[in-house]
């Protein structure tokens, strides 16, 4: 079952990002972090691997290409929001943004991603870095 087909529930969700957290601060090898997970939710290893360099671009503000779960990718931007504080937001709605930007340069449709882009700014009151 491809990542963008499965139907997602709050609790895999939280799963994939703890454990991409995991991965993001070098306490869990990607590779077997993505075995283990496989093991526990509906995803191949490769499919949970996308996930974990997702996050960690946003960690770092870097736009990523791997198709990603708009689902996903909401969900890491609201619980690096909770968790991490407003400059580890910043990039991340940096990252996102750029991947929105680029998966419309190819014709690919973004303005749900960008609204909730969009709305988590508004909330917070955090900008993208850089802007």
């Amino acid at each position: 079952m491809a990542a963008e087909d499965f139907v997602w529930n709050e609790e895999d969700l939280e799963k994939i990002y703890l454990v991409s957290r995991l991965v993001y601060r070098e306490e869990i090898a990607p590779n077997k972090a993505a075995e283990k997970l496989a093991g526990i939710i509906e995803q191949s290893p490769e499919a949970i691997k996308v996930f974990f360099s997702m996050y960690i671009h946003m960690r770092y503000g870097r736009i990523f290409k791997q198709s990603g779960v708009d689902q996903m990718i909401v969900y890491f931007l609201r619980r690096i929001a909770e968790e991490d504080g407003d400059r580890a937001l910043g990039f991340a709605l940096k990252s996102v943004y750029g991947y929105a930007g680029f998966k419309e340069s190819v014709g690919c449709y973004m303005d749900d991603l960008n609204k909730a882009c969009a709305e988590i700014e508004r909330i917070t009151g955090v900008k993208p870095a850089g802007s």
